[in-house]
């Protein structure tokens, strides 16, 4: 895939996980966290099913050792983890939370596909993680706010991070959808037991008002099926370092929707997305020329 096609699938991806924060808490009105997470699982395989069967994907897939490791360390794990924290945890808080991940990314690109920093990836990761923290800062409310719920956001961006050098190593034989179904079926099948005990310890789940189905539909179809399946076709192609810087987006992506929308903005929340913007540049920039550095060696070879 060309290289600015794969910056443009990992941005678009994160455009629709910028509403999931605040979508999430209208639908665990009605639901508790796991079997919120665990209907989503459900509603997003059976619609991903009838555009992946005809291309390969096959439910003997879903009993596959390395399956299960997708679907539990990626989706399951850190879609259960973030809707569990974000009940004690506020969308500003959660947003600073995820500024963590390309320092993740880095991490375990270093430890599964020894990647190389270059200065310009350097500068990416140093200046989102700055970005970050300066166009949340002055936005935060510590309101209804606890440390476990922090804690278990920041280790959901950590099994995502995990989750996304894992595929790029071990799913070459698989494509970004297939990949997407498998994680989805093998969540679904990982969380259904914990969704049952968590209805009977919870007691008394009422069914879903009107607007938390709207809600689980729209975190099933667009956070989940798009949003997932297109951060699993970039992710593939592009650094651990650079995807995560692009997953940083998030507050600025999220500032320019509150702007078309007529809402007003902090000097902060400019500057901060500024430096996120610089970050994401200066990673593209980074990567492609390591990508060039790459195809000469191989043309000399």
């Amino acid at each position: 895939m060309n290289r600015i096609k794969c910056y443009f699938t990992l941005a678009l991806a994160v455009t629709f996980w910028c509403s999931a924060f605040v979508v999430s808490k209208i639908a665990l009105d009605d639901l508790p966290p796991i079997t919120l997470c665990t209907c989503r699982f459900l509603i997003a395989f059976c619609v991903l099913y009838p555009f992946v069967r005809n291309r390969g994907f096959r439910l003997g897939l879903l009993f596959r050792r390395q399956s299960f490791l997708f679907g539990i360390s990626g989706t399951g794990s850190n879609l259960v983890l973030l809707t569990i924290g974000l009940t004690a945890c506020s969308a500003g808080m959660s947003s600073i939370a995820h500024g963590l991940f390309p320092v993740f990314m880095v991490f375990f690109g270093y430890i599964m596909l020894k990647e190389r920093m270059n200065r310009f990836k350097w500068v990416s990761v140093i200046f989102s993680l700055i970005g970050v923290a300066v166009a949340c800062a002055g936005n935060v409310d510590l309101e209804g706010t606890k440390a476990w719920g922090v804690g278990l956001v920041i280790l959901s961006v950590f099994t995502w991070a995990f989750y996304s050098v894992f595929v790029k190593k071990h799913s070459a034989e698989l494509s970004g959808w297939i990949l997407t179904e498998v994680t989805f079926g093998t969540a679904f099948l990982a969380c259904l037991p914990l969704a049952i005990i968590e209805c009977i310890y919870v007691g008394n789940v009422s069914f879903p008002e009107p607007m938390s189905w709207v809600s689980i539909l729209y975190l099933s179809i667009f956070s989940s099926i798009i949003g997932i399946g297109l951060w699993n076709i970039g992710v593939k192609e592009v650094s651990p370092a650079v995807s995560g810087v692009y997953f940083n987006l998030t507050p600025a992506i999220g500032l320019a929707i509150a702007v078309i929308a007529g809402e007003g903005c902090s000097w902060m929340q400019v500057v901060g997305c500024a430096l996120i913007v610089i970050g994401v540049l200066a990673g593209s920039k980074g990567d492609m020329l390591e990508a060039a550095e790459e195809q000469k060696n191989q043309k000399q070879d």
